[in-house]
């Protein structure tokens, strides 16, 4: 019958967030390596069962934690797309300048490695809204938007996860703010 629950107690929407938080503290206390779900699901208070139905890994689990859900769009509202990539260089950089970020970023490497459906969905769901803004026709739209913008967002990430992660002496301001004048250059210099 339409509108009729299932049986049982009906879903704690606090979980989730507790979930979450005890994610991003668990992974700075202690590691990738040290974690797991069922140390995930005591620290937040809440069973097994309850990881189990809403996170097929650990993987999805840490990546929802870190990431949220959805990607935030709010920067990049009323923005050209010389602001759009300034935005992407940015928030790459903050990303991955996060300890909780910096503390997943090997396990979740070897993790999608591992679980190619993982990785696709990731780049799609955090990617696809990013390039529909910049493919905007308010944008300039091109044949060579969507492409350009997917570019932009790997150069931008992978810029930034190399500078916070491996070329930390070059982890600065300026050398952050140079990768995101020449991207913009780079996709600005046709308009």
């Amino acid at each position: 019958m339409e509108g009729d629950r299932p049986a049982g107690r009906p879903r704690d929407a606090s979980i989730d967030e507790r979930v979450f938080a005890a994610t991003r503290e668990l992974l700075i206390e202690r590691s990738w390596d040290e974690l797991s779900m069922r140390l995930i699901a005591a620290h937040a208070g809440v069973s097994r069962s309850s990881l189990d139905r809403r996170w097929a890994s650990k993987a999805e689990l840490v990546l929802h934690a870190i990431l949220g859900a959805t990607p935030d769009l709010v920067p990049f509202a009323g923005t050209d797309r010389a602001g759009w990539v300034d935005w992407v260089a940015r928030g790459s950089r903050q990303l991955f300048a996060r300890p909780e970020v910096k503390a997943a970023v090997p396990g979740l490497l070897l993790a999608m490695a591992q679980n190619g459906e993982l990785r696709s969905r990731l780049w799609a769901d955090f990617s696809g809204p990013a390039v529909a803004l910049f493919i905007d026709d308010q944008l300039g739209g091109s044949a060579d938007a969507d492409r350009d913008a997917r570019a932009v967002l790997a150069m931008a990430a992978g810029a930034a996860l190399f500078l916070t992660t491996i070329a930390t002496e070059d982890d600065t301001d300026a050398l952050h703010a140079r990768v995101a004048e020449i991207l913009a250059a780079a996709v600005t210099s046709g308009e």
